[in-house]
């Protein structure tokens, strides 16, 4: 995948927005499953946080819980303080500047990692798949969703039709076709369903049978470090 700290920055001020619109609403209900895969009431990471929906959905969901957002873009994580503002948990999620494939962090300092539509836009996804693993304790899960192309032979013509025409679509709105045309394109060139887990058996995970919603169009993949 190519570099695409620069696309984030450009789309960050309506990100959210479409992101529901071109969802019905259903991408809030995919983060707080997320949030429920990962099992864990202490210190999770969340990598790719964007404006940070997923760590606050992680540290609504299990008391006690700190989280760590990271994320490249700086207009992502200046949209985020925001909303971390607003939502009431500034005191329970720091946010990080950084990359997926040079975390920086120890060895074994999480006991959880969440990443939600990031791993398809990292420059490298094992090497990102290795750094979580590294910075995991064992007995850690790590919770990945990601869109994918639904298995139905029916649906996933109308599927993809629908978002390669409607996510350029919305974003010309804004002046960000082509931003949003990119991030459409990237869906059916990510490795789908067996390959991505093969991916990540070989970054040391074990990874637990994939979760698809939506009829197939997102799936969370959870895997474990083992002890």
């Amino acid at each position: 995948m190519p570099e695409t700290k620069s696309i984030f920055n450009r789309v960050a001020e309506h990100y959210d927005l479409l992101n529901t619109l071109l969802s019905f609403g259903t991408d809030k209900s995919w983060r707080r499953r997320l949030a429920e895969e990962i099992r864990s009431s202490n210190l999770v990471l969340d990598i790719a946080t964007g404006t940070a929906e997923v760590a606050i959905e992680v540290v609504k969901r299990w008391n006690g819980c700190f989280a760590i957002g990271i994320d490249p873009s700086k207009q992502m994580l200046d949209l985020a303080h925001t909303k971390l503002e607003t939502a009431g948990v500034k005191k329970k999620i720091d946010l990080v500047e950084g990359v997926a494939e040079s975390l920086p962090f120890k060895d074994g300092t999480y006991d959880a990692i969440t990443i939600a539509f990031g791993i398809r836009n990292t420059v490298d996804p094992l090497t990102s798949l290795k750094e979580m693993n590294r910075v995991l304790k064992p007995g850690g899960r790590v919770g990945i969703l990601e869109f994918a192309v639904p298995r139905n032979r029916l649906f996933a013509p109308l599927y993809m039709s629908y978002i390669r025409n409607m996510f350029p679509f919305l974003g010309s709105f804004f002046g960000k076709r082509n931003e949003y045309k990119y991030l459409v394109d990237s869906i059916p060139m990510f490795p789908q369903r067996e390959s991505f887990i093969k991916l990540m058996e070989e970054a040391g995970f074990t990874v637990k049978k994939p979760i698809e919603l939506t009829m197939g169009t997102v799936i969370i993949y959870v895997g474990v470090k083992e002890d």
